[in-house]
């Protein structure tokens, strides 16, 4: 009997190696994100904690813990939710693991997120679109050369972005002189994008998308309640999520 469990446990084990070898690597994301196009493209609606058998590049995505977080536009993938119009790059509340983290998007123009920034004098709604005029911390700086790559990812994707035709206010984040000169670009148009932990993605523009740009007024929203479904191949492995809260 001890010999026939033996075989039964290597014969498990040796399942599991082959399947995992068939399917790819399995990567933790937290929130709702893009879904490569070589995975049918769209957007996994998932806002807890999942995984799925591809990789999060690296300039969209930040790493919370075992988790990868979506800090990009999800409208230019098709995103169909709640959204908030931006304009310039502006640090980000994530929750992953019960605890507030922040993180920053390099977005330079007008853009969407899902989610209000928190309530508080460092975000200033002009024309319907929130400006960050708060004192960058230096981490804000120091990870810009790293991420603004994000730049060159979005300019050549075909989709309807938000219309901020205002003067920016006093303070804007996109104004300060370490914001204003160049960054490194890390990601061209057409270049190989590598995730952190899985197979590269080539970088190519989208389809055309239209969508409603009448934002209106945000509410308070919260992110995160468990979900038990799996959309675009995604499985759930737990119940936080990430946004504002």
């Amino acid at each position: 009997m001890r010999i026939i469990y033996m075989i039964a446990i290597a014969c498990l084990i040796g399942g599991a190696a082959l399947a995992d070898d068939h399917y790819g690597r399995q990567v933790r994301f937290a929130g709702i994100h893009p879904i490569p196009k070589s995975e049918g493209g769209g957007m996994c609606y998932i806002e807890g904690p999942h995984v799925h058998i591809y990789a999060a590049n690296a300039v969209e995505y930040r790493d919370e813990g075992p988790d990868h977080v979506f800090v990009g536009d999800p409208v230019a993938y098709g995103y169909a939710g709640p959204k908030y119009a931006y304009k310039g790059p502006h640090p980000i509340v994530v929750e992953t693991d019960g605890e507030p983290h922040t993180e920053y998007c390099y977005i330079e123009g007008p853009h969407f997120h899902p989610f209000a920034p928190p309530d508080g004098p460092e975000f200033k709604m002009v024309g319907n679109a929130y400006f960050y005029v708060g004192t960058p911390p230096q981490a804000f700086v120091d990870a810009r050369p790293r991420f603004v790559g994000i730049n060159a990812v979005y300019q050549p994707m075909v989709y309807t972005r938000p219309v901020v035709d205002v003067e920016a206010p006093v303070g804007w984040v996109g104004a300060r002189a370490e914001f204003v000169t160049p960054g490194v670009a890390v990601v061209a148009p057409g270049a190989v994008v590598v995730g952190r932990h899985g197979r590269a993605e080539v970088v190519g523009p989208a389809v055309g998308i239209g969508v409603d740009v009448h934002l209106p007024p945000p509410p308070t929203i919260s992110v995160g309640v468990g979900v038990n479904v799996g959309v675009g191949g995604g499985i759930v492995v737990g119940g936080r999520g990430h946004g504002r809260r």
